[in-house]
């Protein structure tokens, strides 16, 4: 009798133990892709050109970058440009591969070249355009 009790306990923990860890894994939700948490539309508030700040208020210039999922580390970026209220054609960024940075963030890089980051709402972007060096901050929308 002692033996069959014995089993049944043995039977019994298993059976939780088993029920404990299935139930676990369900629980857990994977983390959503990189390209999940930072697309969207950003809006840049502010602008360097050289290390000089450009007013983008003084200037009625708006200017905001739309990051699409393309895969789950790469989007697609675009930038819709405005002046004096004239809608500009958008210009095509191209494509972006994302890469996890940890406490920093999520890098942005065009190739091999890091050219951003996004953190926490933030947006960072820095390139050479027309040979001048723009850093541009943007918020999320």
């Amino acid at each position: 009798m002692k033996k069959i009790t014995f089993l049944k306990n043995i039977l019994a923990l298993l059976f939780l133990s088993t029920l404990m860890f299935a139930c676990e894994d369900k629980d857990k939700d994977p983390s959503p892709e990189l390209s999940s948490k930072v697309e969207g539309s950003y809006k840049v508030t502010r602008m360097t050109e050289d290390g000089e700040e450009y007013p983008l208020e003084e200037n009625n210039v708006k200017i905001f970058v739309e990051l699409d999922k393309f895969s789950s580390e790469v989007v697609s970026a675009r930038m819709k440009l405005t002046i004096d209220g004239d809608r500009q054609p958008d210009e095509e960024v191209g494509t972006l591969t994302l890469k996890n940075a940890g406490s920093t963030g999520i890098d942005l890089y065009e190739g091999t070249e890091k050219v951003g980051n996004v953190k926490d709402g933030k947006l960072n972007i820095f390139v050479i355009y027309e040979g001048a060096e723009l850093e541009m901050t943007a918020s999320k929308q």
